[in-house]
């Protein structure tokens, strides 16, 4: 994975030194809001009360665009904030509790876009998908202070920081892959506005009795700038 985000920037990089010779190559930047949530099926024969609820989130970074008449590959490398408000198993002396609350997980994603430009006055509308990968930086879950299960307490300020892997100690897988979709209006003067939707295709799920899959969703609204 780290070769794989290395050759990614060195990608971009060498993007944005192109650029400077041709207007075939452009780069840019991007940020904006989404509205994420982590897609979780139950375990068998268990009950889960708020499973799947969305938060908010937000995301930053830069591009690169290969033009071609008008068509357009965006590789880009984006740092990427999900939140879901979810339900969690916390082990805490042999015992398991279910705690509600939300995770705050942070993701370096690299997304490739194939894109179809559509002239208009004033710029042109475009829209487009493509398969990303994306590899985990950090995550927390905070619990929430008037949701503890019945029955059982657990400290108001019990948070706890994700553990990324494949083993039975940890909450997720650390690689997440999906396809996302495009679609947008670029003025002439390079100032960009679009939706994006990202839809993650794998289990990220590492380990737990309450889950047997957790995928990521994202709806994003987004401002960018091309040079």
């Amino acid at each position: 994975m780290k070769l794989r985000l290395t050759l990614s920037f060195l990608l971009l990089f060498a993007c944005f030194k192109l650029s400077a010779q041709t207007e075939a190559i452009q780069f840019g930047i991007r940020a904006g809001v989404s509205s994420t949530s982590l897609s979780r099926k139950p375990g068998t024969d268990i009950l889960i009360q708020d499973a799947d609820k969305s938060g908010a989130g937000y995301f930053a970074g830069a591009f690169a665009s290969f033009n071609i008449d008008r068509f357009s590959l965006q590789p880009a490398i984006i740092f990427n904030s999900l939140s879901s408000k979810t339900t969690e198993e916390v082990l805490s002396d042999d015992i398991i509790y279910r705690m509600y609350g939300k995770w705050r997980l942070y993701y370096i994603q690299v997304p490739v876009n194939l894109i179809y430009n559509i002239p208009v006055p004033g710029g042109h509308v475009y829209a487009g998908a493509g398969p990303y990968i994306g590899s985990a930086l950090s995550g927390k879950f905070t619990p929430a202070v008037s949701n503890e299960s019945p029955g059982q307490s657990s400290p108001v300020d019990f948070s706890f920081k994700a553990r990324f892997g494949n083993d039975n100690r940890s909450n997720f897988k650390s690689f997440d892959y999906g396809g996302n979709a495009v679609a947008g209006f670029e003025f002439d003067n390079g100032l960009m506005i679009n939706a994006v939707y990202n839809l993650g295709l794998t289990n990220i799920q590492s380990y737990s009795y309450l889950y047997s899959s957790t995928k990521t969703r994202s709806l994003s609204i987004a401002l960018g700038y091309k040079f």
